[in-house]
């Protein structure tokens, strides 16, 4: 397995209608990388199946020894969806300031 990273970007829409497509392209990323980043900074819309895949994500890869950020401006929307829902996905963030490496 390569020791690098790879990005998975979301557009459009990030919900039960595509949650196999947007599992499957995570789950694809950490089968091929120890580091995957997630840019959602397109995503027009959430819910809180998107939520939890990205959720899901980061516990997949705590487990397995693996990396997991998110990357990007988060977008307005999906900020209040997750405020209103009274999750916080802070420690999800890859700081701008950190290296990737």
């Amino acid at each position: 397995m390569a020791d690098n990273f790879e990005t998975v970007k979301w557009q459009g829409t990030a919900g039960i209608e595509q949650a196999h497509k947007l599992r499957d392209e995570i789950l694809e990323a950490f089968k091929k990388n120890s580091k995957v980043r997630l840019d959602i900074s397109e995503v027009d819309d959430i819910d809180i199946t998107g939520i939890q895949i990205i959720i899901a994500a980061r516990k997949e890869a705590e487990k397995t020894g693996k990396s997991f950020f998110i990357i990007g401006k988060i977008p307005k929307a999906i900020e209040e969806f997750i405020t209103a829902s009274s999750i916080t996905l802070d420690e999800y963030v890859f700081p701008e300031d950190a290296e990737v490496s």
